[in-house]
């Protein structure tokens, strides 16, 4: 989420070619309506429904599960609109997208999640190009380390306003044209953080809680109108997300906190350092999106990630607070 916001001005910032031309504009050769509606999605349109388009938007797409997710989709036969916060990050994008043979299949969009305006912009035109959103990647997010008494007001609204209501948001935008068809699939990329709370991640932790119930509503309110919504739980991942956010704590933080902080930074590091490369994640929501409308609702993934979850939701309370103890306390406390 690096890089400030570019100007909508009533339409959407695309990425343009050395050339001149624009990479994967309304009218750019390579790019337009999908010639098959299927598009490698793998859905087959219900009678009265229309088949869902072979599109993707994916948000995030500037760097780690976002940017891969975008190429392998595009290898697998969906248009992919890559929505970027800093438009400079389509390069990157771009070449990895020629290296793949997919860079025609590729439109780079100007999407901060936290405008609205760029939002809708960014929709339209990847609407205008592809004839359609048949699928929705809601990945755009960032990770607040920091206690709860030392985070200001500030980083909390501005973690709920990219990891929640840039999500919803979205899905706001996109869902007219999902209804109209009577199709669709919004794929909102969650965390085992939102199953499982941790000290150090408490704004994090709250905001990918939030989003699984969101999302779990969300399914609710779309099952009967054909389109399907499913969390994808990732554990840990080559990402960058915890560096970012968790080099060090706030000035202001009480001592009281520091040694529990140094432990659990010590753990994300080492969780770093022995996390699968993020192409894993991308295949993970690639799968998904192939299949069309999924049965299931939650999509955990990453190393020990189903066991951490059943743990979490089978043992009593005091029994999960004392097995936590020695990891984030260096000791058990004793309480029942």
């Amino acid at each position: 989420m690096e890089g400030a916001p570019l100007e909508a001005s009533g339409g959407c910032d695309v990425k343009r070619t050395s050339g001149g031309g624009t990479i994967g504009g309304a009218n750019a050769g390579g790019i337009g309506r999908p010639a098959d509606a299927s598009g490698g999605s793998g859905a087959a349109a219900p009678a009265g429904r229309s088949a869902r388009p072979g599109t993707a938007l994916v948000t995030g797409a500037g760097g780690g599960i976002g940017l891969e997710t975008a190429i392998l989709l595009a290898r697998s036969g969906f248009r992919v609109a890559a929505g970027l916060r800093d438009l400079s990050r389509a390069d990157a994008l771009l070449a990895r997208a020629r290296e793949a043979g997919v860079a025609d299949r590729i439109l780079p969009l100007q999407m901060d999640v936290t405008d609205a305006g760029q939002i809708r912009a960014a929709v339209e035109a990847a609407e205008s190009a592809f004839g359609g959103i048949g699928t929705l990647v809601n990945n755009a997010g960032f990770a607040a380390g920091g206690y709860t008494e030392a985070i200001p007001a500030e980083v909390w609204r501005r973690q709920f306003d990219v990891n929640l209501f840039g999500a919803v948001e979205t899905v706001r935008a996109v869902l007219p044209g999902m209804r109209r068809r009577g199709s669709g699939l919004i794929v909102q990329v969650g965390s085992v953080s939102g199953r499982i709370g941790m000290p150090g991640f408490a704004a994090y932790n709250a905001s990918k809680f939030a989003l699984a119930g969101w999302s779990e509503a969300l399914r609710h309110e779309l099952r009967p109108l054909g389109i399907g919504v499913v969390l994808v739980e990732f554990g840990s991942y080559k990402t960058g997300i915890w560096a970012k956010g968790f080099g060090a704590l706030p000035e202001d933080t009480p001592a009281a906190y520091r040694p529990q902080f140094r432990r659990m930074l010590e753990m994300a590091r080492r969780s770093a350092e022995r996390a699968p490369d993020a192409r894993l994640a991308a295949a993970r929501i690639v799968r998904i999106a192939r299949r069309g409308r999924p049965r299931r609702f939650h999509y955990p993934a990453g190393a020990g990630i189903r066991l951490a979850i059943a743990a979490r939701a089978l043992l009593p309370w005091p029994l999960w607070e004392r097995a936590l103890g020695p990891l984030m306390d260096g000791k058990s406390d004793g309480h029942e």
